[in-house]
């Protein structure tokens, strides 16, 4: 089955996007209080930030059988994510891993 890329919504998904957003307001710090004309520590910076962006963006999805976060290894579940709620292109599943833990994944499907 092909791999189904989404976006980590809810608390987990906001911690883990506020340390990412955290990386690029770095480096956008660095490039306006630089001297220089070429701010190297302001490149470097994002070029980390869009590594990770792609990183976030593979590593990120569900298949038949398992569960896949960016933070995470994979975690093989029997549950599916059940469709939570629907607009447009944009569908928000929810999945419980476990009693406590559950994601909310967003998803832009066309029809």
């Amino acid at each position: 089955m092909r791999k189904k890329h989404f976006v980590i919504l809810g608390r987990v998904g906001l911690i883990y996007f506020s340390w990412l957003l955290i990386i690029f307001f770095l480096s956008w710090i660095f490039a306006f209080e630089g001297t220089k004309v070429i701010c190297y520590p302001a490149i470097i910076c994002m070029v980390i930030f869009v590594l990770l962006i792609i990183y976030t963006y593979f590593n990120s999805y569900w298949n038949a059988q398992s569960l896949k976060l960016p933070f995470k290894s994979k975690i093989i579940t029997a549950n599916k994510p059940k469709l939570y709620s629907q607009h447009y292109w944009f569908k928000i599943y929810r999945i419980r891993v476990t009693d406590i833990e559950k994601y909310y994944l967003l998803r832009i499907e066309k029809k």
